[in-house]
C-alpha cells in the first residue's frame, strides 16, 4: 500500500491504467541495487519494493550476503512479511579462466539449490569481465571455451536443481555485442543455457533489444528493464561496442524509464504478442549525487510503467 506522499506522486490516470491490460500475467520485480544506500539493506528496500506494488525482488548475491549462510527460511520470512516473492538471485563466476571453472560450476549449482527453495525457476548470471582492455571482439577460441563452461553449468543446475541457468549480456563483460550474443547462442545447448535480456545493457552494447527478444524468445528466462543514454540506442543506429566504464563514471549512462533511447512500447508489444508470463525486473543503481532520491526514481518508474506501458502492479 502506497503512503500518502507516494500515492500523490502517481496520477489518477495511472490508477485507471492498471486495468488497461487485464490479460497480462507478467510479474514485476525490483533489483537490490537501487536500495544499497537505504539502510538497513536489504530490509528497507524490500519494504519499499512492496509499497510501490511490485511482486518480487531480484537481489544480487552481495545484496543478501548475510542471509546466504543461513537457512532459506530466514530470507523467506522477511520477504513474506512484505508479500514479496524472490524472482531470482544474481550470480557470477569466471567463465574463461580454466583454473576457476570448477569453482564457478559449484558456486552456481549451490546458488540454484538455495533459490529453488523459493520456487525460483532461473538463475541470472553475469559473465566475467572482458580480457585485456576490453576493446577486442570475443575470439572464436574464447567463445568456444565460454560456451563449454556455460553448457556444463547449465547441465548441472538443471539436472541437480531443475533451475534454468541464464546468462546476462552486460556492458564490459564477455558477451556485450550483437555478434558475441549470436555466437554464444549458436554455441550453447538450448536445453541448458538460457538468456536474461536487459534492454539498457543490450542497447549500450549495440544489440537491438526488440529484435533480440524476437530472435531468442524461446530461450528467454526473464527480462530486465533499463533505459540508457539516447545516442546509444538502436533507434539512433548505435551498433556498439559499449561506451567505456570511464564515460559511465563521468556521466550516468543509465536513465529513468522513458527518458532515454530504449523503445519500451515496441518491446512490450512483443512480450504481449508472445503472451509472456515471466518475470520483468527493473534493474537500477542507486541515484548518484545530484540525480535525486530513491523515492523520486521509484515514483518515476511506477508512473511510466502504469501510464505508458499499462502494466499491472499491485494497488
Amino acid at each position: 500500500m502506497l503512503n500518502r506522499r507516494e500515492f500523490l506522486g502517481v496520477s489518477l490516470g495511472s490508477a485507471l491504467a492498471v486495468q488497461a491490460m487485464p490479460q497480462d500475467r507478467m510479474r514485476y520485480a525490483m533489483s537490490g541495487h537501487e536500495f544499497r544506500h537505504t539502510p538497513p539493506h536489504p530490509e528497507a528496500g524490500i519494504k519499499m519494493t512492496a509499497r510501490y506494488g511490485y511482486h518480487g525482488l531480484e537481489p544480487f548475491q552481495e545484496d543478501i550476503a548475510k542471509y546466504l549462510d543461513k537457512p532459506p527460511a530466514a530470507l523467506k520470512e522477511v520477504l513474506d512479511a512484505s508479500g514479496l516473492a524472490l524472482c531470482t538471485v544474481g550470480s557470477g563466476g569466471q567463465y574463461l579462466d580454466p583454473a576457476k571453472v570448477p569453482e564457478t560450476i559449484s558456486s552456481n549449482v549451490a546458488r540454484c539449490r538455495y533459490i529453488s527453495n523459493f520456487g525460483c525457476t532461473h538463475l541470472k548470471v553475469n559473465l566475467s569481465r572482458r580480457p585485456g582492455d576490453g576493446s577486442a571482439n570475443l575470439s572464436d577460441e574464447n567463445a568456444r571455451a565460454i560456451a563449454r563452461t556455460l553448457n556444463e553449468v547449465g547441465k548441472r543446475t538443471m539436472g541437480e536443481t531443475g533451475v534454468k541457468f541464464a546468462f546476462h549480456p552486460h556492458c564490459w563483460t564477455l558477451v556485450e555485442r550483437q555478434p558475441e550474443l549470436d555466437k554464444m547462442m549458436d554455441l550453447t545447448d538450448s536445453r541448458y543455457v538460457f538468456l536474461v535480456l536487459d534492454t539498457g545493457h543490450a542497447s549500450l552494447g549495440g544489440i537491438d533489444p526488440v529484435k533480440a527478444l524476437r530472435d531468442y524468445y524461446s530461450r528467454m528466462a526473464a527480462v530486465h528493464l533499463k533505459d540508457c543514454e539516447a545516442k546509444y540506442s538502436a533507434g539512433n543506429g548505435w551498433k556498439g561496442p559499449a561506451p567505456s566504464e570511464e564515460e559511465h563514471n563521468r556521466v550516468n549512462l543509465y536513465k529513468r524509464l522513458g527518458s532515454g533511447g530504449v523503445d519500451f512500447p515496441a518491446f512490450f508489444r512483443v512480450l504481449r504478442e508472445k503472451n509472456y508470463t515471466g518475470w520483468i525486473t527493473l534493474d537500477f543503481d542507486a541515484p548518484r549525487p545530484g540525480e535525486g532520491t530513491v523515492e523520486q526514481d521509484m515514483d518515476s518508474h511506477r508512473k511510466y510503467l502504469l501510464e505508458t506501458l499499462h502494466v499491472t502492479l499491485k494497488s
